[in-house]
C-alpha cells in the first residue's frame, strides 16, 4: 500500500498503488518502492509478501539482495581507497594481483570498473565448468578458474561488455590494499558516513538477517501458477551481494544530493563516464549507466539475481529518484520505476514514445532476416512481429520504430540505431563500439538439417583446457547435433555455412559454435564456443 510522503504536489495513492498492483497480494512475493524528492520521501510502498511461509508482508525497511545495483557502492569504496592513497585506478591489475596470467597485463583497474577490461564474466565460466544455479563454489574457486584462462574477449579499452569478473576483482582488491574485506572497509568508510547503517555487503550466506525478504521465483508446473525459493550460497559480493531496503537507499540519496560525507569529487568521478582507448566516451560510469528518458537525463542500474530484481532510478535535473526492489524472478523494478516517474514528473518530461511503429522502411534498405557479427560471434535476426518489427538479439528483443528518419529501438533507457550497408547493418548505441552485421543465408527450417554425412565428421569428445572440462557433441538422427556437457544437453542449430570452416555455425540455446577444420582431413579439429560475455574458448578433439 502506498503512504504518501512529504508536502509536495503528487499523484494520488491509488495512482500509485495501481502501478504495482500486480503485486498487491498475500499469495505472492512482491516490490518495496520509494520516491524521493529533493531528499525527501514524496511515496513509500510495499506490495506482496517478504515470506511465503511464515506470511510476512514487506515493508520499506524489508531487506533485499540489491544484485548489480551493488555495483555503484562497490566503485565507491574503490574510489574511498584511491582517495586514502591506497590504490590508483591507473593502476595496473597485476600490481595487486600477479598470481594473474599475461593477459592481465594491460587491464587497468579503470578497466574493472567501466565494463572494458575483456575479462570473460566468471558466472559464465563456471556455468560452463558444469556449476548449475544451485551450486555452491568460493571466491577461491573463482580466482583458480580465472587463472586458468588465457584470453580475454576483446583488448582492454576497446569495447564495452558487461562483466561480473571486473567487480569480483574491484571487491578482491580492497582487502589487498587495506586488510579488511569489502564489508567492513565499506561498513566503515562508505556506509557509515552516510548515513546507511542497516546496509552490508553479504559474504556470509549462512548468516541470519532481521527482516531479510526472501527470494522467490515462479514454479510453472503448479496449478495455477505458484513460487519456489530463489536464494544463493554464493559470497560474493562486488558485483552483486549489497543487502539494503528503500528506507536505507534515502540516506544514499542524500549523498548524491549533498555529498559533504564522501566530498563533490567523488562523487563527480562516480558519476563520470569511462572513455574507450579512442577518446570517445561511454555511457557508463562508476557502476552506473547514463541515459535518458523522456527528454530528461538519468543515472540508472538495474540489478538481477538468484529471485531478485532490483532497480534505482534518477533524473538528476528533477532532483528526483525512484528505488523498486522486488523479491519475485518475474518482476521487472526498471518498468515499475519509470511508471513512478511518469506519474511524478509528467509535466517536466517530454511526450511518451508513440506505441505505434511502422513497418521498415524501404529507404533503409534493412530486409528482415539473419545477420552474423563476426567479432563477437554473435548472430541477430531482424523479424515482422504483428506489431512491427523487432530486433532479436542476445535473448532479448527489442522494438523497432522509424525516428529521425532513422530505424532505431530502445532497450531500457539507451537508444539503438541500425544503420544500413549494403552487407547488413551497424548496430550503433550512445559509449559502446559499433557492431557490424553481415547477413547470412541461414537454413530453412523446410530444408532439413545439413547432409547427416557432413554432420558425423563433427560428432566426438572435445576438451577445453581452459575449462578443465570435456563435452561431447553426439549425433542423433533427430534432432541432429547435440551438445553434451554442463550437466545436461543442449541441441545445436545450424544457422548458416560458415566459409572459414567445414560446417555450418551453429546455434545453441546460450550463444554459438563454430567448428574449425582440421588441415587435410574432413572431420574438425576442434570449436571455439561462445555464451555472451564469455567467448571463444577453443575446444579441441580427444
Amino acid at each position: 500500500m502506498a503512504v504518501p510522503g512529504g508536502a509536495a504536489a503528487q499523484p494520488s495513492p491509488a495512482d500509485l498503488d495501481a502501478v504495482f498492483s500486480e503485486w498487491d497480494r498475500e499469495d505472492s512475493p512482491g516490490c518495496a518502492a520509494g520516491a524521493l524528492r529533493n531528499g525527501e520521501f514524496v511515496f513509500r510502498g510495499a506490495y506482496g509478501m517478504a515470506n511465503l511461509d511464515y506470511g510476512i508482508p514487506l515493508t520499506p525497511d524489508s531487506i533485499f539482495r540489491m544484485a548489480s545495483v551493488s555495483k555503484q557502492f562497490t566503485v565507491a569504496a574503490v574510489l574511498v581507497a584511491e582517495d586514502q592513497g591506497l590504490l590508483s585506478l591507473e593502476d595496473p591489475l597485476r600490481k595487486h594481483f600477479p598470481d594473474l596470467p599475461d593477459w592481465a597485463d594491460p587491464v587497468r583497474v579503470r578497466h574493472l570498473v567501466h565494463h572494458t577490461s575483456g575479462i570473460r564474466d566468471y558466472l559464465v565460466v563456471m556455468s560452463l565448468r558444469g556449476y548449475g544455479d544451485d551450486a555452491h563454489f568460493t571466491d577461491a574457486d573463482v580466482l583458480a578458474a580465472l587463472r586458468r584462462l588465457e584470453r580475454l574477449n576483446f583488448d582492454p579499452g576497446t569495447e564495452y561488455l558487461y562483466s561480473n569478473s571486473g567487480y569480483w576483482l574491484l571487491a578482491e582488491l580492497i582487502p589487498r590494499v587495506s586488510g579488511q574485506t569489502l564489508r567492513q572497509f565499506a561498513g566503515e568508510h562508505l556506509f557509515r558516513p552516510v548515513g546507511m547503517t542497516g546496509s552490508h555487503f553479504h559474504d556470509r550466506h549462512r548468516e541470519i538477517v532481521p527482516g531479510r525478504a526472501t527470494g522467490y521465483r515462479p514454479r510453472p508446473e503448479a496449478e495455477g501458477g505458484g513460487f519456489e525459493e530463489d536464494m544463493t550460497t554464493l559470497e560474493m559480493v562486488g558485483d552483486g551481494g549489497l543487502y539494503t531496503s528503500v528506507n536505507e537507499l534515502r540516506h544514499w540519496e542524500r549523498m548524491f544530493l549533498d555529498p559533504a560525507a564522501l566530498g563533490p569529487d567523488l562523487l563527480r568521478r562516480l558519476t563520470a563516464p569511462g572513455r574507450f582507448n579512442d577518446g570517445s566516451a561511454q555511457d557508463y560510469a562508476g557502476g552506473l549507466g547514463l541515459g535518458e528518458y523522456r527528454g530528461l537525463p538519468t543515472v540508472s542500474h538495474g540489478g538481477s539475481f538468484v529471485g531478485f530484481r532490483t532497480y534505482a532510478l534518477r533524473f538528476p535535473e528533477a532532483a528526483f529518484a525512484v528505488f523498486v526492489l522486488c523479491n519475485s524472478a518475474s518482476a521487472d523494478p526498471g518498468a515499475l520505476s519509470r511508471r513512478v516517474a511518469d506519474l511524478f514528473l509528467a509535466g517536466e518530461m517530454a511526450p511518451a514514445r508513440d506505441p505505434a511503429r511502422t513497418g521498415p522502411d524501404p529507404e533503409l534498405r534493412i530486409r528482415p532476416g539473419q545477420f552474423w557479427e563476426a567479432a563477437s560471434a554473435s548472430l541477430a535476426s531482424i523479424e515482422r512481429k504483428d506489431a512491427g518489427p523487432v530486433l532479436v538479439r542476445g535473448g532479448g528483443e527489442t522494438a523497432l520504430s522509424i525516428v529521425e528518419g532513422e530505424l532505431s529501438g530502445f532497450a531500457g533507457d539507451t537508444r539503438l540505431r541500425l544503420e544500413p550497408r549494403p552487407e547488413g547493418f551497424v548496430l550503433r548505441q550512445r559509449g559502446q563500439r559499433d557492431f557490424h552485421y553481415v547477413r547470412i543465408e541461414g537454413y530453412r527450417r523446410e530444408e532439413g538439417q545439413p547432409a547427416f554425412a557432413d554432420m558425423a565428421e563433427l560428432a566426438g569428445a572435445y576438451r577445453c583446457r581452459e575449462l578443465g572440462v570435456s563435452y561431447e557433441v553426439r549425433l542423433d538422427a533427430r534432432p541432429g547435433l547435440t551438445l553434451v556437457g554442463l550437466g545436461g544437453e543442449r541441441a545445436l542449430e545450424p544457422v548458416f555455412d560458415d566459409p572459414q570452416g567445414p560446417s555450418p555455425v551453429y546455434a545453441w540455446d546460450r550463444g554459438t559454435v563454430r567448428f574449425l577444420p582440421d588441415p587435410g582431413e574432413a572431420r574438425a579439429r576442434g570449436f571455439e564456443l561462445s555464451a555472451g560475455r564469455a567467448r571463444g574458448f577453443l575446444f579441441v578433439r580427444e
